[in-house]
């Protein structure tokens, strides 16, 4: 399973470390910083939620539903908890913010699950 996990992981790390480097090359200062934090988070949310449901699978049918199910109310929380950061901090770029991790998440998330075999 660790190696299913690893296999899932690498190719949207890499992704996400692409599109971080190039968001801190296009828009230096906080825009940068913010599209690289969210697209670092929406990785890391996607790499657990594959590990997981790999994970569960293994355990039962229902398991694997709870589990995606889970992950999805992780990332609707963790998308509310940035949002209500960036009305904490003033100096947070929200638009980049949002905006990387809506996108790493909408990217990373169906290339990760991809790896995950269903049968």
């Amino acid at each position: 399973m660790a190696k299913t996990t690893a296999k899932a992981a690498l190719p949207a790390g890499l992704l996400a470390a692409v599109a971080a480097a190039g968001a801190l090359c296009l828009w230096p200062g906080a825009a940068g910083r913010g599209a690289a934090c969210g697209l670092a988070t929406a990785w890391a949310l996607a790499s657990l939620g594959a590990a997981a449901l790999l994970a569960a699978r293994q355990v039962s049918p229902r398991a694997f539903w709870w589990t995606f199910w889970s992950g999805l109310g992780s990332r609707a929380a963790v998308l509310i908890g940035l949002m209500l950061w960036c009305l904490r901090a003033p100096a947070a770029s929200a638009p980049a913010l949002l905006a990387g991790y809506g996108l790493g998440i909408a990217l990373l998330l169906p290339l990760e699950l991809a790896r995950v075999p269903l049968r």
